[in-house]
């Protein structure tokens, strides 16, 4: 039933069928004839492209990169130490350095688990959804 379902979604305009290939193969194995199916993919201009960065914060050159990435327009996620247990004093000024200077272009630094932390651009909102209970859940 599915098989039959599939040849319909894969009929040719021309009324000719994709002549599937059974194989006593375990796993998907070649399918022999085949129609490419067209997907418009548009053209992508290279500035159009969101591009995300991933960077060890180890020191005061990792946050100034991080910096200078997320101002130009990249969403940088930062793999920190854990920032649950307890951090030096200088890991700490580190953080408040990379907190000061995002904000000064408009950006934000949030923490999204105890060692990673996103820095984006200004352009760049995360919103958290907090979903409302209806009256007929909670019976």
């Amino acid at each position: 039933m599915v098989l039959e379902s599939l040849k319909k979604i894969f009929k040719k305009d021309d009324n000719k069928k994709i002549k599937f290939i059974s194989s006593n193969l375990t796993s998907i194995g070649d399918i022999g004839e085949y129609e490419e199916l067209p997907v418009d993919t548009g053209d992508i201009e290279e500035e159009n492209i969101i591009k995300i960065k991933v960077i060890d914060l180890e020191d005061y050159r990792d946050a100034a990169d991080i910096v200078v990435m997320a101002e130009s327009g990249h969403i940088v996620i930062a793999n920190t130490v854990n920032l649950e247990k307890d951090v030096d004093e200088e890991y700490s000024k580190l953080i408040l350095y990379l907190k000061d200077k995002t904000a000064e272009f408009g950006g934000t630094l949030i923490r999204i688990c105890e060692n990673r932390i996103f820095v984006l651009p200004k352009n760049v909102v995360i919103e958290k959804l907090v979903k409302e209970m209806d009256n007929d859940d909670s019976m």
